[in-house]
């Protein structure tokens, strides 16, 4: 997802810039060595040209190592921004139930992964100039002494074994402790969304605190630090391999070899001075086992999410329509809902028909059935058997998006937006008429396309969301208890005067209620009971009976 062929350019572009940078460095080693290697050999003079080439090695290095840095950081910033709106598309794209189930996933993936990843690409870039320098410094230490390179390569070749063996085991401990962050966020937004009830009763949060999110902190920190310690044990035996080579050439092996010593110290100070290029590979192969981690999860995730997403972008070809009916609709709950003595609990079959312009009211109890009823109506739940029908088209999982344009919504739980989005023609008469209606003239304005402000009671945010859900001018409007929020004056307002306006402008109700005063307000009453629709009163003649069965 984020290393795509059309970075591609930039890759080679930065590799390129490095490899000059990596010349211009091995220039400056070459001349040293060559200077050394004159007071061994006891130069009067040093050659002229030699200041030269020093001081044009050292501007290749730092106009290319300049370069490629600032590039490198323009880049960086670049590929993250486009990896979050990619996400972020790919989200808004999505279906609803896929989305709420990786909730805690998709924020760690926007944030940590996306990182973790990021970071990579650029660690790649500079695992890339290193392993020029370090093929270089080996070339070049291949011409001073083939002897010598063979040996260090053994010890180079023991130290990388043991650093990967290790390095496998430590990318075990960073997918453990990228699920105690998912966790971590997890409890952080309970924390966040339940802060009033926390307010009231410190305990609350005190035990998510102590039951799952400390286990999570501590859980994340110790396999951290575990997988940190195995890189840090094999850094030390690799730095403590380099120096009993040095030690061991100094001592004895370059005499046995029968080396030149003025090889020996060129061969010394590549020595140390390829360390930190071997050093810096070495150090950033912990980024690249994070980043494949993260790589891995961010794929999971998109797969599981576009298993949900429609593809077909929203069309609104839905401004108004003659009928909607859903036949023989039944949706079953997962048995890992239920105890094991007990069936799952279903809807249906439940067949249901909506014509423009009727009032709908739907009662029920707690648990009976009627959100389920209403998600599944209006495109949020599949249903796991039946068909909707409009205007006698069948809705496909491919026509999710235009179906949606059919309805507007307002929640028992919903979300009131601090800007009007989502609304063409934001026409402040319109939504003046509306806040007149609502009652709130007087606490609320509008003005380039916001509200003044959303922080109201309860009952008075409601109304709000509900005057955004009438400005989407969308066919049907459903309401989800919206009047258990509202006082007695206005909810007698709301339906005996409200309810009137919308259905006067076209507008098609469909309304969960369970206040039983005002049912003679609708066209028609359903009830919904242990998972069965049925029609109380109606003046349409369809159906007279228990249409459920």
């Amino acid at each position: 997802m984020i290393l795509k062929k059309e970075y591609a350019g930039k890759y080679v572009l930065f590799s390129f810039l490095s490899i000059l940078a990596a010349g211009g460095n091995m220039g400056i080693v070459y001349m040293i060595n060559r200077v050394v290697d004159g007071y061994f050999r006891n130069a009067l003079e040093i050659p002229g040209d030699y200041l030269f080439l020093f001081i044009m090695a050292l501007l290749l290095f730092f106009a290319c190592r300049t370069v490629a840095a600032r590039g490198i950081i323009r880049f960086t910033q670049q590929v993250l921004r486009k990896t979050r709106e990619e996400m972020l598309e790919m989200v808004i794209r999505s279906a609803h139930g896929a989305v709420i189930k990786d909730k805690a996933r998709i924020f760690s993936a926007l944030t940590r992964d996306a990182d973790n990843v990021v970071a990579a690409s650029v660690s790649i870039v500079d695992i890339f100039t290193n392993s020029i320098v370090i093929l270089i410094c080996f070339i070049y230490m291949g011409l001073l002494s083939w002897k010598l390179l063979c040996g260090m390569l053994i010890i180079l070749c023991f130290t990388l074994g043991i650093y990967f063996y290790s390095e496998r085991k430590a990318r075990k401990l960073f997918v453990t402790a990228m699920g105690f962050y998912d966790v971590f966020v997890r409890n952080i937004n309970e924390i966040l969304a339940g802060f009033k009830e926390i307010s009231m009763e410190r305990r609350k949060g005190i035990e998510i605190m102590e039951r799952h999110v400390r286990p999570a902190i501590n859980g994340n920190s110790a396999t951290n630090q575990q997988a940190q310690l195995r890189f840090l044990t094999n850094r030390i035996i690799g730095q403590m391999a380099f120096y009993f080579f040095i030690g061991t050439l100094l001592l004895f092996l370059g005499s046995w070899l029968e080396v030149e010593k003025s090889v020996i110290v060129s061969f010394i100070f590549l020595i140390l001075y390829i360390w930190s290029p071997i050093e810096t590979v070495v150090l950033l192969i912990p980024n690249l086992s994070q980043a494949r981690i993260s790589m891995q999860r961010i794929n999971d995730l998109e797969t599981r999410i576009r298993t949900f997403e429609t593809e077909a972008p929203q069309q609104y070809l839905y401004t108004g329509f003659s009928e909607i009916v859903m036949s023989n609709i039944v949706y079953h709950y997962g048995q890992e809902l239920n105890n094991a003595d007990e069936a799952p609990f279903e809807i249906g079959p439940v067949n249901f028909r909506l014509l423009p312009g009727e009032v709908i009211f739907i009662s029920g109890g707690n648990g009976s059935g009627k959100t389920t009823f209403m998600n599944i109506l209006i495109g949020l739940c599949s249903p796991s058997g039946g068909e909707i029908l409009v205007d006698e088209q069948l809705i496909d999982p491919a026509a999710l998006q235009d179906y949606h344009s059919l309805f507007a919504t307002v929640f028992n739980d919903f979300h009131l937006f601090e800007e009007l989005y989502g609304v063409a023609e934001k026409d402040p008469v319109m939504v003046m008429e509306l806040l007149q209606l609502m009652d709130l003239e007087h606490k609320v304005s509008f003005s380039d396309g916001k509200f003044s402000t959303i922080h109201l009671s309860a009952g008075q945010r409601k109304r709000l969301a509900l005057i955004c859900a009438v400005l989407e001018k969308k066919p049907i409007l459903v309401l989800d208890e919206f009047a258990a929020d509202q006082d007695p004056y206005f909810k007698r307002k709301f339906y005996t005067e409200v309810l009137p306006f919308l259905k006067e402008n076209g507008i098609t109700i469909i309304a969960i209620t369970h206040d039983d005063q005002y049912y003679y307000c609708a066209d028609k009453l359903y009830k919904m009971e242990e998972g069965q629709l049925s029609i109380i009163n109606p003046t349409h003649n369809f159906q007279t009976t228990a249409i459920g069965s």
